[in-house]
Formats: structure tokens, C-alpha cells, sequence
């Protein structure tokens, strides 16, 4: 079947048909749904090669997120789908598993597939892979993590804020001994989300100690190995912030293969409210980020390089602090 024969049974134009398969946000909903439904019956399919040879326009957003498994990922996974979708763009996911090397395989993968934009969750940027794709004109938004590079569209949480959040709920409890478990310092919102915690410290006159202070790599054994050295410290912490949900999950198994009580041991927070943190036990007092309008903003922002925007936009969203059961004034001894 052809676009005629289409056009022909639903008593539209083919321009009309075109456009509902490629452009659909540009046809009346109720045409579109007629074409839709067509189509489903005939089992007609687009050549999409050929159509992009035509308009040079494979209409397909590139995403890289850096751990699938994380539920924050993919969140924002399907946020950007939904926005694509409706808009007539396909999306071709690449997961980096936090490793720069398989970041780099996956951007020259979306550079030969001739990706129409690219949104970008660094495992560890390749600028110069990054430089490749601002050269050919394909629109490029950094989602959570900066690349800096210059005239990127940019949506990111305001992370040092969340750290306070998290810190200033401990101090304010009584914590004194209070340790991070931070992401890695490459990354730029594991150093915001470490200056926060630091910054509120010093405002409450606490000492931030080197020895309260552990790295990981966003993964959960990192959390698990980072949370193993706090705990065996001669004077461990009251209080521990994990910089995100993962590490968090590694956390809790160090914690539970030592007995440790929490809240009445040790009180936790984490960062990224996962759908597990408010199941655990106790459930866990977290930061919660807007994750699926982080998304959705993503999303929209390149839409709208490739209809022509040309300056570049930061967006900020601001965290919450959700408060359970994982957190109380520190053991009196």
C-alpha cells in the first residue's frame, strides 16, 4: 500500500498522510487518529531510511543515560520517550554503565546513526566526540550532569541545595559526627552535592572530617565498600548522607550484615527518591528530585533546537526533602 492509496481511502491529501506519520504535532488529533488507525489495519510501514535520505532527518533523539538500572534513569527514560513520541521522534537509548570508554563507543554509534538531537547523561564527557556533534548542527542538552561545553541547552537539579536539605535535617536533629558517602569527583553533580554538604557543616560550626568523607562511583558495591569503612571507624558516624539511591542500596546491606539499628544507631538519608526507599525498613528519609519533568524539559528543549530555537537555556529544579523513618536525634551514650 501507498501514501496514495492511504490518501485515497481516508479521503485526505497525501501531504496530510505525510505529515501525520512524520510530523503528527502539526495534524488535527482527529485526522491523526484516523491515519493511525489505517495504517495499524494495513500493516503499512514507512521506509524510514529512505524518508530520511529524502529529508535528511532520521527524526530520532539519541539519549545516553549512565546506568539503565538506575531508577532514576530510567525515569527520565520515559519522560523523554512520551514528549518524543507525541512529537513523531523515535528514541534510540544508549546506557554508559557509568564508564567513560562505553560513553565514547555509544556517541560514535549516535554520530554513524545520524541521530536528529542527543540528550546527554555523562558517564565522564568526551568533549571532543561532544565538539563532533555540535560541528554537524545536531542539538545537544545536558541532562543532570554538565559537560561544559558552551551553548548547551542544560537541565539540571540544584544539587547543592539538596545536600543542605539533607544536612541541615541531620545537624538540626543533633548529628555531629555526620559522614558523606559521595559520588565521584568527576562528575559535576557529585562535587555540587559534595560542596552543599560541606558548606552546611561550616555554617553549624561542625568540623567536616576527612574520615567522614568516602567516594563511590554511583554503584551500589561502591556504597556498600564506603559504608564498610565508615562503620569499622574506632568512632563511627551518628549519621550518614549517600549521595544517591544506589550507593544507598549498597549502604543498607553493609548496615544490615552489622546489625546496626537505624534510626536508633545511625541515621541515613539518601538522594533520589526511588520507589524502594519508601518500602524499606524503616523507609528512608530522602532527596527527592523532580525526575520525569527533569525529563520532560529534556526533551522539549531539543525539540525545540530542531524547530529552530537558537539560544541556549539552564534549567534549575529545586529538590525536596522527604521526611520517614530513617532519621531521629542521635543514641544518647
Amino acid at each position: 500500500m501507498t501514501f496514495s492509496d492511504l490518501a485515497k481511502q481516508l479521503n485526505v491529501s497525501t501531504a496530510t498522510v505525510s505529515r501525520a506519520l512524520s510530523r503528527p504535532e502539526t495534524v488535527a488529533p482527529a485526522t491523526r487518529e484516523r491515519v493511525l488507525e489505517v495504517v495499524r489495519r494495513s500493516g503499512y510501514q514507512m521506509n524510514a531510511i529512505a524518508r530520511s535520505l529524502r529529508t535528511q532527518s532520521t527524526r530520532t533523539i539519541g539519549i545516553i543515560v549512565s546506568d539503565i538500572r538506575n531508577p532514576f534513569f530510567s525515569a527520565i527514560v520515559k519522560a523523554v520517550e512520551d514528549v518524543a513520541r507525541t512529537n513523531g521522534y523515535s528514541v534510540l537509548i544508549c546506557n554508559a554503565d557509568e564508564d567513560g570508554r562505553n560513553e565514547e563507543v555509544a556517541l560514535q554509534l549516535l554520530i554513524e546513526r545520524q541521530v536528529s538531537g542527543l540528550i546527554h547523561c555523562s558517564a565522564g564527557a568526551n568533549l571532543n566526540l561532544l565538539r563532533i556533534l555540535q560541528k554537524k548542527s545536531i542539538p545537544l542538552v545536558d541532562l543532570d550532569r554538565q559537560s561544559g561545553l558552551e551553548n548547551v541547552d542544560t537541565v539540571v537539579l540544584d544539587n547543592q541545595l539538596g545536600a543542605a536539605l539533607a544536612t541541615r535535617h541531620l545537624v538540626d536533629l543533633g548529628h555531629k559526627r555526620v559522614a558523606i558517602i559521595s559520588g565521584p569527583k568527576h562528575l559535576s553533580n557529585a562535587r555540587t552535592r559534595l560542596d552543599g554538604f560541606r558548606k552546611t557543616l561550616r555554617s553549624a560550626h561542625i568540623i567536616s572530617q576527612k574520615k567522614y568523607t568516602e567516594f563511590g562511583d554511583f554503584r551500589e558495591q561502591s556504597g556498600r565498600d564506603a559504608a564498610e569503612r565508615l562503620l569499622a571507624l574506632p568512632t563511627p558516624p551518628s549519621a550518614i548522607f549517600v549521595a544517591n539511591n544506589e550507593m544507598m542500596a549498597g549502604a543498607l546491606f553493609a548496615i544490615r550484615q552489622r546489625r546496626i539499628k537505624v534510626p536508633r544507631d545511625l541515621s541515613l538519608v539518601g538522594f533520589d527518591d526511588a520507589r524502594w526507599a519508601q518500602y524499606s525498613d524503616p523507609p528512608l528519609t530522602v532527596v527527592s528530585q523532580p525526575t520525569e519533568a527533569m525529563g520532560k524539559k529534556a526533551a522539549e528543549l531539543l525539540l525545540g533546537r530542531l524547530q529552530g530555537e537558537k539560544l541556549a537555556n539552564t534549567i534549575v529544579f529545586e529538590p525536596q526533602l522527604v521526611v520517614r523513618r530513617s532519621t531521629a536525634p542521635p543514641k544518647r551514650k
